[in-house]
């Protein structure tokens, strides 16, 4: 008896070193990293899935064939053909490393509805990857695009819009939870990222695009796909897309201001920012006065300017500022009257500090949104001018 104890916890540990019921071995499963979608031929969708060839993308076991492998299929509902694509493949498809959903604007326009359903139901999803609306004939092109740095498509891509974000601001970097807290919102619409491909798909499908210095075909990023509740009415180049950011909280940017000699420019480089949306009701209609406030340094210069003086650090600060604003005036402005869509969450500001009165607008609130007065107010500080004061150009003028 004194050693009944012992055998319960014997057995306990036994039990729990059983193994994973469900386990299911490497050599079984194939890994989807990207999937496009199409309008089908002979039924309604057409799927296309890249499924990763590992052994091209190890640096050792490499062989020089296909990094990635393609299949598609037709079938009138997303969660039938994630479940169909063995009618071709050999092994069980896992989508839970999923990095890009590309969608043709013919799709996007019809809505979004019934694949952020699927998306977000299915729990084969991760919310790391992201959705994009693909500026081409077929959707299914932007998988099958080689690059030599990183061989598959869907990879290169979900790197490149990240980076994108990072580095220059042109990209929202939308998750799929992004677009279903917009698509829900009564005082926001959804964005998309828009990718295209630059040169000749067919070219691009090919090992040998990985081995020219200049790709036959790449993959860009070519702006902001602009929705109205889940469809899609309009695309805003990648300028937009970065002043569509500066209200949402820009990382940072680069930005090419004209200085007061004619045709000269400087360069400023933009590493903090932050925008506040302050609304009220004017004369019965939404009235938003939208502060910006960055810091940034100048990264190059093709003015004469002396930077050893405090004027100078001030005048382009004013002129970084008029640039800014400007710009990010006629995004709102083009926002309003093409579009009228509230892609920017203005209708939320108006929601959280005027609750009341939002309530009355909401109904139609895209169409309060385009008759709103927006004010746009921005402040940039201009700290550093790189590793030196004086320009090399200056000072050989003064020589003169």
């Amino acid at each position: 008896m004194n050693h009944l104890p012992k055998v319960y916890f014997i057995i306990v540990i036994l039990l729990s070193m059983t193994g994973c019921w469900d386990r299911v071995e490497l050599n079984d499963v194939s890994i989807v990293t990207g999937i496009a979608i199409d309008k089908g031929e002979e039924q309604k969708y057409k799927l296309t899935i890249e499924l990763i060839n590992a052994a091209e993308n190890a640096k050792q076991q490499a062989q020089g064939f296909a990094p990635s492998i393609t299949y598609s299929q037709e079938g009138n509902s997303l969660s039938e053909l994630a479940n169909k694509m063995n009618v071709g493949m050999t092994r069980k498809m896992i989508y839970s490393h999923t990095r890009i959903v590309v969608l043709t604007k013919e799709i996007a326009e019809e809505g979004l509805l019934d694949f952020i359903d699927y998306l977000e139901r299915s729990g084969e999803f991760r919310n790391d990857f992201n959705i994009l609306i693909y500026e081409g004939e077929s959707a299914a092109e932007a998988l099958k695009i080689t690059y030599p740095l990183q061989k598959n498509s869907s990879l290169k891509v979900n790197r490149q819009i990240e980076t994108f974000y990072q580095n220059w601001g042109g990209d929202p970097d939308i998750r799929l939870t992004d677009f279903i807290t917009a698509l829900s919102s009564k005082g926001r619409e959804p964005v998309l990222a828009t990718i295209r491909v630059k040169g000749d798909p067919e070219k691009g499908k090919t090992v040998e695009n990985m081995q020219t210095v200049e790709q036959d075909a790449l993959i860009e990023v070519s702006g902001l796909a602009i929705f109205r509740d889940d469809k899609y009415v309009g695309t805003l180049g990648v300028i937009d897309a970065r002043n569509y950011l500066w209200l949402e909280g820009l990382e940072s940017t680069s930005l090419t201001v004209p200085c007061q000699e004619e045709g000269k420019f400087i360069g400023v480089r933009v590493r903090r920012s932050s925008s506040s949306i302050e609304s009220s009701m004017k004369n019965g209609k939404p009235y938003f006065k939208v502060t910006m406030k960055a810091e940034g340094k100048i990264e190059a210069t093709q003015c004469i300017e002396n930077l050893e003086k405090i004027n100078t650090y001030q005048d382009f600060e004013e002129a970084t500022e008029k640039f800014v604003k400007d710009d990010v005036t006629r995004t709102i402005q083009l926002l309003q009257e093409k579009y009228e869509s509230d892609v920017f969450g203005f209708g939320e500001a108006l929601e959280r500090q005027h609750y009341d009165d939002f309530q009355k607008l909401k109904g139609d609130w895209d169409h309060y949104f385009a008759e709103a007065t927006i004010d746009v107010d921005v402040d940039i500080h201009i700290r550093r001018s790189g590793i030196r004061n004086k320009s090399f150009r200056t000072e050989n003028e003064g020589e003169e």
